[in-house]
C-alpha cells in the first residue's frame, strides 16, 4: 500500500469482498503522510492504521457499512506488528486484535507475550492476522517448529480462544504460497461459544496471501456487564491524593451537625468519598490515554523522518509506561490470581470459569439464558433461602433447656460489652486481607489501610452509633450475592457456593466483635469442635478421625464412622435460634444485641456474570464472606454436639482418653456408630435439633464408613453406606 497504485488495488479488492470489518497487514506505511493518504482514500468508514517502524511492517483495521461506531480505547500493542482496538459497532461491544508476526522466533515470542495480556476480558476477542508460524505439521509443507506452535497453541487455549478455521474438525486451507512452498499462517481466533458461520479462504489477485473470512453471528456466551465500581490501588497513590483526600474528609466533617446521627453522616460520607475517587479514576486515566497519544504521534513523526536507534527506542519505553495495560489489573487484582503467580492467566481463566452462569434451571425446570432469566432463578432461589422459617419456639426452648451447656463459672463478660476501643478499629484495619473484593460501595481494605489514622477515629463513633441505635446504616446492610462453581451440574443454581460481598466497614465492625468473642470460644465450644477455636485447628479434626481408623485397624475393632452432610448449613441458622443459644451460653444480652443488630433488615442483590438484579431480604442464616460467620456457626451448632456427646454412645476409646463419640470442623461432623441401636439415638437428636435451629442434615449425602477391610458387622438402613475403604 506504499504507492497510490498498490493502495488503489489493495482497497478495490477490499472492496469486492462481503465483509465490515478487516484486518489487513504489511501495508508499508512508513510515514503518517501515508497514514493520511490511506485513511483519506478508505471511503466506506473509518480506519487506524499502525506506521510500519520496519522494512515491510505495518498493520490496519478498517470498517466498512456501520452507521454507529463508537471508538472506546485504540492501543499500539506493538509499533507496526500490532494493533488493538476496543469498539462498540452497531451495540455490541468488540476487542479487535489484528497482528503480523516479527520474522524471528523470539520477536513473535515477545510479541505474544505482549498480547497475552489483552486476551483475558469479559469483552469479546477477535485475534486475526499473518502470524508468520503454523499451529500444527499440516500447516506447513516444510520444516514444523512444535515448540514454537505450542506457544500460540498455550496462549489461546489459556484464553478459550479458538481456531476459527479448524474448529470441529474443519479442513483448513494453507493460505501463504511463494517458491513452491505453502503453510497456513494466517489464521483467525474467536472466544469458545462465539457463534460463526460461512467460513472460506478466498484467493486474492495482489498477494501471494488467501483472504480469511467468516461471519460472526450472535453469541451464545451470556453477555458481560460492567459490574460494581472498585476504587483501584492506583487511585491511591500520591502525597497529592492524601492532601486532597484529607480536605475533603474534613469538608464533610463540617457538615455532622446537619445529622442526627454519625450513621447518616457516614452514609453521605461515603457517598463524597467515591465520587471524589471516581473522578479522579477518570482523569489520571484520561491524561494517561492523552500523553500516551501524544507519545505515539512523536514516535509516528520519528519514524517518518527516517530516525532510528536509541532515541526512538527510548520513546518506546516511555510509551509502554503511559499505555494501557491488562497484566497489571490481571496480576496485582486478588481476582486474577496472586501477585507472584508463575501464570496469573491461566489462573484469570480459572476464575472466569468458576464464575460464569451460562444458564440455570428455575423452578419449573426451564433452563434461563437470558441475563433478565439467570438473574430472576438467582434471586428467586436465595430470597427463599434466606427467608426466616416458622419454627415452633416451643421446641426451640426445649431442645436448648435440654442440652447441656458449658461450665460458664468464674467467666467474666465485662470485655464483651465495654466500649469499642480506637485501638480495636486500628487492629481491624491492620488485620484486612489485600486485594479482596469490597461490597457494593466499592471503598476496598487498600482505602481504608491508606486513611487509616484518618479513618480510626470516625469509626469509631459510627460503630459505636450503630450498635447503640440496633441497626446498622443501609449500605453497611447491604450485599453483593456472587455465585462461585462447586464444580457439579453447573445449571442447577443449588451447585453453586453463595459468597456475600459486605462492604468494608461492615467487615470491620465484625472484626471488632470477633476478636471479642473468640476469646471465650474455647471455654464455652465443646472440646470436639476444631473449627474457629482458639489453639484448635483442622489438623487436630483429620488426626482425630485418623485415629480412630487406624486404632481399630490395629485392633480388630468394627465400627462406622458417619460423616454427616448438613444441608447448606450457614444458610439455614435461624437467627432467633442462634440468639437463643447465644444467651444460653452466657452471652450478655447486649452484646448479643449488637450481633443481631448486624443482620437486622439484611439485603442482599444478586451480581451474577457482571449483572446485578434485584435485592431481597436476608432473613437467616450467617453470611459467607462475613468474619464473624465461622464463630456464630460453631456457638449455633454447639448444642448439637453436645446433644450427641450425652447420648449413650460407646464412641471410640483411646487408651488413658475419654471415649472420642464425634469430630466436628465446622458444619463437617463425624459420629462413631458401634452398634445398631446407635443410629436411632442419633437421628432422635439430629430430629430434634431440626426442629429447633432450621437446620437440615441430608441422610441422602451423608455417608457411613466402616473402620475395617470386609463387610460391616451390622447394616445401616438411614444413610449410605460407603462402597470404597478409607485409606489411612
Amino acid at each position: 500500500m506504499k504507492t497510490p497504485q498498490a493502495m488503489f488495488q489493495v482497497y478495490q479488492s477490499l472492496g469486492l469482498l462481503q465483509a465490515d470489518i478487516f484486518f489487513i497487514q504489511e501495508t508499508r506505511l512508513t510515514t503518517t503522510a501515508d497514514i493520511k493518504r490511506a485513511s483519506r482514500e478508505w471511503h466506506w468508514g473509518p480506519a487506524f492504521f499502525s506506521i510500519a517502524a520496519e522494512p515491510g511492517a505495518g498493520v490496519g483495521l478498517l470498517f466498512r457499512g456501520f452507521s454507529e461506531i463508537k471508538v472506546h480505547r485504540l492501543l499500539e500493542v506493538e509499533v507496526g506488528r500490532c494493533l488493538m482496538l476496543d469498539v462498540t459497532v452497531t451495540g455490541r461491544r468488540l476487542r479487535l486484535i489484528n497482528i503480523y508476526g516479527p520474522q524471528s522466533v523470539s520477536g513473535r515470542k515477545n510479541l505474544l507475550k505482549e498480547v497475552q495480556q489483552y486476551l483475558h476480558t469479559s469483552i469479546p476477542v477477535i485475534v486475526a492476522g499473518d502470524f508468520n508460524q503454523v499451529l500444527t505439521a499440516q500447516d506447513r509443507s516444510g520444516r514444523f517448529d512444535k515448540y514454537e506452535s505450542n506457544f500460540l497453541k498455550n496462549i489461546m487455549q489459556q484464553a478459550d480462544l479458538i481456531d476459527v478455521f479448524t474448529h470441529n474438525g474443519r479442513n483448513a486451507k494453507h493460505t501463504y504460497h511463494c517458491a513452491g512452498r505453502s503453510s497456513r499462517i494466517d489464521m483467525a481466533f474467536l472466544r469458545m461459544g462465539e457463534v460463526f458461520t460461512e467460513v472460506e479462504e478466498i484467493l486474492v489477485d495482489h498477494s501471494d496471501h488467501f483472504a480469511l473470512s467468516f461471519l460472526l453471528g450472535a453469541s451464545s456466551v451470556p453477555a458481560k456487564g460492567k459490574g460494581l465500581w472498585r476504587l483501584s490501588t492506583d487511585s491511591l497513590e500520591g502525597e497529592s491524593v492524601r492532601h486532597s483526600f484529607e480536605a475533603l474528609l474534613q469538608c464533610e466533617l463540617t457538615k455532622i451537625v446537619f445529622f442526627d446521627s454519625m450513621s447518616q453522616w457516614w452514609e453521605e460520607a461515603k457517598k463524597s468519598f467515591r465520587s471524589f475517587f471516581r473522578k479522579l479514576s477518570v482523569i489520571r486515566e484520561g491524561n494517561k490515554y492523552k500523553k500516551y497519544l501524544s507519545l505515539r504521534r512523536k514516535l509516528e513523526s520519528l519514524i517518518s523522518d527516517g530516525v532510528v536507534g536509541e532515541k526512538v527506542s527510548q520513546l518506546k519505553r516511555l510509551i509502554r509506561q503511559h499505555q494501557y495495560s491488562r497484566y497489571r489489573s490481571l496480576v496485582l487484582e486478588r481476582d486474577y490470581g496472586g501477585f507472584h503467580s508463575p501464570d496469573p492467566f491461566r489462573n484469570c481463566r480459572e476464575a472466569v470459569a468458576k464464575k460464569l452462569i451460562v444458564g440455570l434451571r428455575d423452578s419449573q425446570g426451564v433452563v434461563q439464558k437470558s441475563k433478565g432469566g439467570i438473574l430472576e432463578v438467582v434471586r428467586t432461589y436465595y430470597a427463599d433461602l434466606f427467608k426466616s422459617k416458622a419454627l415452633d419456639r416451643e421446641r426451640m426452648k426445649a431442645f436448648l433447656e435440654g442440652t447441656p451447656g458449658p461450665d460458664l463459672h468464674d467467666l467474666d463478660f465485662s470485655s464483651l460489652v465495654a466500649d469499642i476501643l480506637e485501638d480495636e478499629v486500628r487492629k481491624a484495619i491492620d488485620q484486612l486481607k489485600l486485594k479482596k473484593a469490597p461490597g457494593p460501595d466499592g471503598l476496598t481494605a487498600e482505602f481504608y489501610k491508606t486513611f487509616k489514622d484518618l479513618l480510626a477515629p470516625i469509626l469509631v463513633e459510627v460503630f459505636r452509633d450503630c450498635l447503640g441505635g440496633g441497626i446498622l446504616p443501609p449500605s453497611m446492610r447491604l450485599s453483593s450475592l456472587v455465585l462461585l462453581s462447586k464444580g457439579k451440574d453447573p445449571s442447577e443454581v443449588k451447585n453453586w457456593r453463595p459468597i456475600a460481598l459486605l462492604n468494608t466497614d461492615r467487615k470491620l465492625l465484625a472484626k471488632v466483635l470477633f476478636s471479642r468473642l473468640i476469646l471465650f470460644s474455647g471455654t464455652l465450644l465443646s472440646r470436639e469442635q476444631f473449627c474457629t477455636v482458639k489453639g484448635r485447628s483442622i489438623f487436630g479434626a483429620l488426626l482425630s478421625v485418623r485415629e480412630v481408623f487406624e486404632t481399630c485397624k490395629a485392633h480388630n475393632r468394627g465400627k462406622y464412622v458417619l460423616g454427616l452432610d448438613q444441608a447448606k448449613a450457614f444458610d439455614r441458622v435461624d437467627h432467633e435460634y442462634l440468639w437463643a443459644t447465644l444467651r444460653k451460653y452466657g452471652i450478655p444480652e447486649q452484646f448479643t444485641n449488637w450481633l443481631a443488630a448486624l443482620y437486622r433488615e439484611g439485603e442482599s442483590f444478586p451480581l451474577v456474570n457482571g449483572w446485578r438484579g434485584q435485592s431481597f431480604g436476608v432473613e437467616a442464616g450467617v453470611r459467607q464472606g462475613c468474619p464473624l460467620s465461622p464463630l456464630l456457626y460453631v456457638f449455633a451448632i454447639d448444642p448439637f454436639l453436645r446433644s450427641v456427646q450425652a447420648l449413650d454412645l460407646e464412641g471410640f476409646r483411646a487408651p488413658h482418653c475419654l471415649p472420642l463419640k464425634l469430630v466436628a470442623y465446622a458444619d463437617d461432623v463425624s459420629v462413631v456408630i458401634s452398634q445398631p441401636e446407635e443410629v436411632g439415638m442419633l437421628m432422635g437428636v439430629i430430629g430434634s435439633y431440626s426442629e429447633a435451629s432450621g437446620s437440615l442434615v441430608n441422610t441422602d449425602k451423608s455417608e457411613a464408613f466402616w473402620t475395617l477391610d470386609g463387610e460391616p458387622d451390622f447394616p445401616i438402613h438411614e444413610f449410605q453406606v460407603a462402597s470404597t475403604e478409607i485409606k489411612s
